[in-house]
């Protein structure tokens, strides 16, 4: 049986769509956090391990700094961003070094890798 020339057309189409994407995502799956005000949005973020995830401050200076030292940005103010990829699975609490503290404490938020 013969492929219609159609089909092939559009799986090589496909295939160049989905390698595109992935150089402009930073070859993996994405997800975004904002800092506003004085919270994380959404607080909690569950993602599978390989996963980056992206903050962005929309409202002044703020940090993001994990409470085991597994990452931490600059001072951050609106506008800016910071990115980590989580490849291992665990729960990494963080928080905002000018708004919150270790332990959840006030601007705080969690990310658990599965």
């Amino acid at each position: 049986m013969k492929t219609p020339i159609a089909i092939v057309v559009k799986l090589a189409l496909g295939t160049m769509f989905a390698v595109l994407l992935c150089a402009q995502t930073g070859n993996g799956p994405r997800v975004a956090v904002s800092v506003k005000n004085f919270s994380f949005d959404p607080k909690e973020v569950t993602i599978a391990s390989g996963t980056t995830v992206e903050w962005t401050d929309t409202t002044g200076k703020h940090t993001i700094e994990a409470d085991k030292g597994e990452f931490k940005s600059g001072s951050l103010t609106a506008g800016g961003k910071f990115e980590h990829k989580f490849d291992k699975p665990g729960t990494y609490d963080y928080f905002c070094g000018f708004h919150g503290s270790k332990g959840g404490h006030d601007m705080a938020g969690k990310i658990i890798v599965k």
